[in-house]
Order: structure tokens, then C-alpha cells, then sequence
């Protein structure tokens, strides 16, 4: 089944499951609050305000994040308003907040995360072409000490490159010898299907993935 169906699959139980419990009325709403150190009311108080969860999903879609994850981390964000109301103003404002600032938190390190994974990519290229000219040139692959003085960098980030790299490498081989010889892919723990196009493409090599 397609990623992008399963999401629709995830998002609509999801909602589903928001609207199901309905809001509580004032009095079951105060009752509940009262007897929160009890997990069973906390547990109620959770389940009858996951339409806060939705809708704060709704408000920071479109950053990066799909709904099932926005709501996943507002239900954290929800437990922890229970746990933390003091019993000033109103509670479905005071957890409202709370949800939103834990997604406004997930969104955010989801972002530092994506921005370290291009970073990671961008060096991984540069150390490549480094080393391809470097051997060109010297007929020989290049220390971390000269690769550290080429590209300008320290040691420990020419390591931990590198080390990104080998790994690269080394999957590209796997799966192009599982792809030459699919037998093989049981040994390395690859799995491949043949592609039925006949132009048999390489895995990511096409659209069609």
C-alpha cells in the first residue's frame, strides 16, 4: 500500500478517534480535574480533549511534519497539561498551549535534524570529490591529516565523514552486487525484487521506486 495512503489511513483514525469522546460538560470537566491524581480521571481527561490534539495538528501542518506525527507528540504535550494545571483559568486554553508548544518543539528539532542531514550530505560529496582528485593527482588516497587540510576541517569531522561515507559506499556495492547477482542479496542482507520493467533499473536509480 502506498505511503501516501497509509497517512490518509493513520490521519482519519486519528480524527475519528478525536471525536469520539466528545467534550466534557463544565461539571465533568471540574469533577475530573479534581480527582486527576487518579489515572483513570487523567486518562478520561485526555480522552475527551484529543479534539485540542486535532486541531493544533490542523494549525501547524504544512512545516514539514504529517498529521499522525503532529498528533502523536500533541498527545504528549496534552498528558503533560494535566499533569501541570493549577487550576487557574481555563484548563482547554491552558492545554491548548501546552499542545502547541510541544509541537512548536518537535517542528523545530525535526528542522535542526533536517539541516544536519544536509550538511551531512553536502560533506560527504566534497570529501568524494576531494578524494577522486586528490588520487588523481597523487596516485594514492589521501590521510585524514591531508584530507583535514584540504577541505579545511578538523579531524574529528574528516572521521566522522568518512566514516558516512565507507557506509555509502558500501551499500551502493551491495546493491549493485545483489543487483548483478540477486542470489547474493541473501548473504548481504539486501533485498531486491527485479524491477519488471526490462530496463531493470537500479533501486532509486528512477521514479518509479
Amino acid at each position: 500500500m502506498p505511503t501516501t495512503d497509509r497517512g490518509g489511513e493513520i490521519e482519519r483514525s486519528l480524527r475519528e478517534q478525536a471525536a469520539a469522546f466528545g467534550r466534557f460538560s463544565e461539571a465533568e470537566e471540574r469533577d475530573h480535574l479534581a480527582r486527576r491524581d487518579d489515572p483513570e480521571a487523567a486518562e478520561r481527561l485526555v480522552e475527551h480533549n484529543l479534539d485540542l490534539v486535532a486541531e493544533q495538528a490542523d494549525g501547524h501542518a504544512g512545516q514539514g511534519l504529517s498529521f499522525g506525527d503532529l498528533y502523536q507528540e500533541g498527545a504528549v504535550g496534552l498528558l503533560d497539561a494535566v499533569a501541570a494545571y493549577n487550576g487557574t483559568g481555563s484548563f482547554r486554553q491552558f492545554a491548548s498551549l501546552h499542545i502547541g508548544l510541544q509541537m512548536d518543539a518537535l517542528i523545530e528539532a525535526e528542522g535542526e535534524a533536517r539541516k544536519e542531514d544536509q550538511q551531512m550530505v553536502e560533506d560527504v560529496r566534497a570529501m568524494d570529490l576531494a578524494q577522486t582528485m586528490f588520487h588523481q593527482r597523487e596516485r594514492r588516497d589521501p590521510t585524514d591529516v591531508e584530507m583535514a587540510k584540504l577541505l579545511g576541517w578538523d579531524a574529528e569531522r574528516v572521521a566522522a565523514v568518512r566514516h558516512q561515507l565507507d557506509q555509502a559506499r558500501e551499500r551502493n556495492d551491495a546493491l549493485t552486487l545483489a543487483y548483478l547477482d540477486p542470489a547474493a542479496s541473501d548473504e548481504l542482507g539486501v533485498d531486491f525484487l527485479p524491477e519488471a520493467d526490462p530496463r531493470r533499473q537500479l533501486p532509486g536509480a528512477g521514479p518509479d521506486e
